[in-house]
C-alpha cells in the first residue's frame, strides 16, 4: 500500500490508474514478438499521443496505428528520423497500412510541443534504437519550408516502399 501511494503521489493518480489497468487487463496489446518501449511514457506522450496510441504503444488496429515496436527501424536512417519529426510537427495525411489493416485518417500536427519534448517522445517511441534524437534536430525540420501532412504521407509512403517504415 505505501508503494502504491508512492506512485501516485510520484507520477499522480490518472498515470498510476492507467498502469494499473494495463496490469489488470494482462498489459499486453502489442503483438508477440514486438516489445513496448520499457521506460515510461515521458510527460508530453501522456498529454498528445497516449489518447491514440495507447500508453504502451500498441494503438488500435485498423484506426490508430501500433507505434511500438515499429519505429526502430525509422530512427535508425536520416529519411526515417526526417519522416518522425515532420509527422508530429506537421501532422500526415492519407492512407496507410500498419500489421496487414488499411487506415485512413489523419494524424494531427502537434507543432505546439518544444523541439525538446518531440526530441523525448521520438527517444521513447524508438526504444534508443538509432543515435538519440536532439532538440536540434528537431528544430532544422520545423524550419524546412512547405511542410504539410500531405508531404509528410508522402514521405511515409516512399519510406514503406523502400522497407524503412514496416
Amino acid at each position: 500500500m505505501k508503494l502504491r501511494l508512492a506512485r501516485v503521489a510520484r507520477h499522480g493518480a490518472a498515470r498510476t490508474a492507467s498502469t494499473l489497468g494495463l496490469l489488470v487487463l494482462g498489459a499486453a496489446t502489442v503483438p508477440p514478438g514486438q516489445a513496448a518501449p520499457k521506460a515510461p511514457p515521458p510527460p508530453a506522450y501522456v498529454a498528445a499521443c497516449q489518447s491514440c496510441h495507447k500508453a504502451d504503444g500498441s494503438g488500435v488496429p485498423g484506426v490508430f496505428p501500433r507505434i511500438a515496436g515499429r519505429m526502430g527501424s525509422a530512427a535508425q536512417s536520416a529519411a526515417g528520423r526526417k519522416w518522425m519529426i515532420a509527422n508530429l510537427i506537421f501532422g500526415q495525411s492519407g492512407a496507410i497500412e500498419v500489421d496487414g489493416k488499411p487506415i485512413r485518417g489523419i494524424m494531427p500536427a502537434f507543432a505546439r510541443l518544444s523541439d525538446a519534448q518531440i526530441a523525448e517522445v521520438l527517444n521513447w517511441i524508438s526504444a534508443g534504437q538509432g543515435k538519440p534524437f536532439t532538440a536540434g534536430e528537431v528544430a532544422s525540420v520545423r524550419a524546412q519550408p512547405g511542410m504539410n501532412p500531405a508531404k509528410v504521407g508522402q514521405m511515409r509512403a516512399e519510406l514503406a516502399k523502400a522497407g524503412v517504415i514496416k
